[in-house]
């Protein structure tokens, strides 16, 4: 049964969320700012920014909020609630050591590739790799790892929840296409993105399983057309990604 309160509740809740998404992506801003952003009252604005500051989901400086480090320890807790997540982060350091290019290490939740590791050196990491961003499983060379390891109903689960939108040319956005190509990476063990999320961008991608259909997250590297095609120079990288995937799986099977 559903009480006159539930629903007020339910929208102070997606207020607040919605407060500290709007801080992520402006990195900070003002009571006024955030109220005539949201098209809200600078009162209610206010009310949610002092409770969330009482806990420590933001801080303020002055007269400006950006977010705070109870958000970080919620983080690293998601990040160390399983050995399997930690060991990813050795791996993922390895995988760019070894190949130059941008590596990742990704899981899925709700239907969608939520990033817990990144390495990138001295490079500038890409903004869509930014830990705890979530992308499509669908049109990302991680999430199409992901989603081959998956069983036919609960990759139709996501689709069902998710869609399948274009956000390039190159998207596959039929599910028949996309369970054809899903099979293409069964057979050859390693799921390619090309260009398929954001233009110019390509990358190889492995999933890893503790046993069939229990599957911990996926390992990619990511990069120009240049640095990942090329028949010599995709199949060199798929053996590093998947050799990589095998010592992880071995490692944590071991540990």
């Amino acid at each position: 049964m559903t009480h006159a309160g539930d629903s007020k509740t339910l929208r102070t809740t997606e207020t607040s969320i919605e407060v500290l998404n709007l801080l992520e992506e402006v990195n900070g801003a003002r009571v006024s700012e955030i109220a005539d952003r949201m098209g809200k009252p600078k009162s209610t604005i206010h009310g949610h920014l002092a409770t969330l500051k009482e806990k420590q989901f933001v801080i303020q400086e002055g007269d400006f909020y950006l977010l705070g480090p109870e958000l970080l320890r919620l983080g690293n807790q998601v990040r160390t609630r399983e050995s399997g997540f930690v060991l990813a982060r050795k791996f993922t350091e390895r995988l760019f050591e070894e190949t130059g290019l941008r590596s990742t290490f990704a899981v899925e939740m709700g239907g969608r590739a939520v990033f817990l590791h990144t390495a990138s050196g001295n490079k500038m990491g890409w903004a869509h790799e930014q830990l705890g961003n979530s992308l499509y499983l669908h049109n990302t060379a991680v999430g199409k790892a992901i989603l081959a390891e998956l069983p036919d109903s609960r990759i139709g689960q996501i689709i069902d929840r998710w869609g399948l939108p274009a956000e390039t040319e190159n998207t596959i956005t039929d599910r028949d296409a996309l369970f054809a190509e899903l099979e293409t990476i069964r057979e050859q063990g390693y799921a390619v993105n090309r260009a398929e999320n954001f233009k110019e961008l390509y990358a190889i991608g492995d999933a890893a399983t503790r046993h069939p259909g229990d599957v911990i997250g996926g390992f990619s590297v990511t990069g120009p057309e240049h640095a990942i095609t090329g028949a010599d120079r995709e199949a060199e990288l798929a053996r590093t990604v998947t050799d990589m995937v095998t010592e992880f799986e071995l490692e944590l099977a071991l540990a």
